[in-house]
């Protein structure tokens, strides 16, 4: 995949030139440039990067609902699990969604909203998989796995990879943190009633569905 801006344009001409976008009459959705990383390949690789920065990265129809100015809009979109970005896909523009308080996103089955990591002051987009002043999120990032230095010598391909990660995190949008792997842990975070309840319950703290119940309950 190649990582510029011209696949960018070849995208928006080629791909979604006959998709409108439905922008309510008067919104005016607080966005700005997106950071559009050119993501380079190491002196290890043959100069190409397999794999996508995007959890999909055809162009989506999502639902933007911005409480601030009481909005509810409908466009095309992405998310961009390198830069943390709602990508928005405006009049064969590409734009960032600002990751303002009162933002959430509908895109491809998931609710992204705006969440500031512990000790960040600079907000990102997260999806949210329970609401709530102790809620559980998801944070996607995506990372580069440089190809082997001696992968010629060894007969591997030698290019580098975009792998994206998933990890759990709690808290509020004013601060998440990442999600305890120790199960000690996990108790002093929650109310005893819904230990109790997340124990006769049998629900594991290692498995994602039990762990949307177990923050539900709060």
């Amino acid at each position: 995949m190649k990582y510029t801006i011209l696949l960018f344009i070849l995208t928006i001409s080629c791909g979604y030139s006959q998709v409108g976008n439905t922008f309510e009459e008067g919104a005016e959705l607080q966005t700005g440039t997106i950071s559009n990383p050119f993501i380079r390949a190491s002196t290890n690789s043959t100069g190409e990067i397999e794999g996508s920065e995007f959890l999909n990265e055809e162009w989506e129809q999502a639902t933007v609902i911005d409480l601030n100015i009481n909005k509810k809009v409908r466009l095309l979109a992405r998310f961009n699990a390198y830069t943390k970005e709602i990508e928005l896909l405006k009049e064969k523009s590409i734009i960032a969604l600002i990751p303002a308080k009162g933002v959430s996103v509908m895109l491809g089955g998931k609710t992204f909203v705006p969440a500031k990591l512990k000790n960040s002051t600079h907000p990102i987009f997260v999806e949210q998989l329970v609401a709530g002043p102790n809620g559980l999120y998801k944070h996607y990032d995506a990372k580069i796995v440089q190809a082997a230095s001696d992968a010629t010598l060894l007969n591997l391909e030698n290019k580098d990879k975009i792998v994206i990660t998933e990890k759990l995190y709690y808290g509020d949008a004013d601060g998440i943190q990442k999600l305890p792997s120790k199960k000690k842990s996990m108790e002093s975070i929650l109310a005893p009633e819904i230990l109790k309840a997340a124990k006769k319950e049998k629900l594991s703290f290692k498995k994602e569905a039990d762990l949307i119940r177990i923050f539900g309950m709060q």
